[in-house]
């Protein structure tokens, strides 16, 4: 029986192929290039200091933070799953964006900034307002070594005192470092890197609303005669970084257990965040460089696992103990072609 030729007749492919075309290749490699170049754009603009150094860092650690959240969520949607589900794994992806990447901004940008100038040590005290008791505050000193011919490597000290109507009420102390670092280029080559650590972050609680006043006891000799001083409100408390970061591991242990079958790390890549903000937070002070954010991203790529491995464990055990049993995946067979003992 003689079939109709579909010879010379367009056949357009099914919207839904072309659908399923287009996912999978903006999941294959679309997003991943498009964060790579945007990764390479930036530090591009920062190595010709075409940009300031707080938008680079702050743009760098926001592109790093969704390429690492990028994996899992593929993981999570590459399956077929529910529309419900696939709801869920987007919200909770858009909280996990939205509070690292704020975690992130509130380490570079430390808070807003109420009051500042400068002190020496024969000069009048800087006049500094603070709110009620209880407040925390950020105090950045800024200093410059004086200059000094031949390889630099030293440190100097400063003692700076808060004090209110003639009484000291809180002193301050810190370090100031400048030293020339070999470094190799291959095998061949070496050059002198210049590293300075001129920028000291103070933390301290208001003892109560009032006008204060910073007084310099003592400036070390290699230092200008002058520190600049910034006085900062502290616009994202710590209590609050560590229950938002508390509450996104437990968010990323449910949406584990709800995508038990598919094995996503959500846990893992949440403490690796987590890690790498709370570093990055802690291992220097505004204004953050590059240098900073390469050494959080290492030590959370140690740390990180390691913090995501004890959560679950712990989480299993009190979700054990509450009776609510982790779902496991199916467990593989023995082996290919070989049925059950008899």
């Amino acid at each position: 029986m003689a079939t109709a030729s579909t010879r010379g007749k367009n056949i357009r492919p099914s919207p839904v192929l072309s659908t399923f075309m287009w996912q999978e290749a903006l999941f294959n490699w679309g997003i991943p290039s498009l964060l790579g170049a945007g990764i390479a754009v930036v530090a591009l603009l920062s190595l010709f200091d075409e940009i300031a150094s707080t938008t680079g860092v702050t743009a760098l650690g926001f592109l790093l933070l969704l390429l690492v959240i990028f994996f899992p969520l593929k993981l999570a949607l590459s399956g077929a799953v529910e529309p419900r589900i696939r709801a869920l794994i987007l919200g909770f992806s858009l909280v996990w964006i939205g509070i690292t990447c704020a975690q992130l901004y509130f380490a570079v940008f430390v808070g807003s900034l109420t009051g500042g100038g400068s002190v020496a040590v024969d000069g009048g005290a800087l006049t500094l307002p603070l709110s009620e008791q209880g407040k925390i505050y950020d105090l950045v000193i800024e200093g410059n070594f004086a200059a000094a011919a031949g390889d630099v490597g030293r440190e100097a000290s400063y003692v700076l005192a808060l004090e209110k109507d003639g009484k000291k009420i809180q002193e301050f102390t810190g370090v100031f470092s400048e030293r020339s670092v070999r470094q190799r280029l291959g095998r061949r080559g070496s050059t002198t890197s210049h590293q300075l650590h001129n920028h000291v972050l103070h933390s301290f609680v208001s003892p109560g609303e009032g006008t204060y006043q910073v007084t310099a006891v003592r400036i070390d000799p290699q230092l200008t005669p002058t520190l600049t001083i910034s006085l900062y409100r502290d616009t994202y408390p710590e209590k609050t970084f560590w229950l938002l970061s508390g509450l996104l591991l437990i968010g990323a242990y449910i949406g584990e257990v709800v995508l038990a079958g598919q094995e996503v790390p959500l846990v893992l890549v949440t403490a690796i965040a987590l890690v790498f903000v709370l570093t990055f937070r802690n291992l220097g002070v505004p204004p953050h460089s590059y240098r900073d954010l390469v050494g959080a991203g290492m030590i959370a790529a140690i740390a990180g696992p390691l913090v995501g491995w004890i959560f679950r464990i712990v989480a299993d055990l009190i979700a054990k103990s509450l009776g609510f049993a982790r779902l496991k995946p199916a467990a593989a067979s023995a082996g290919k072609g070989k049925g059950p003992k008899r």
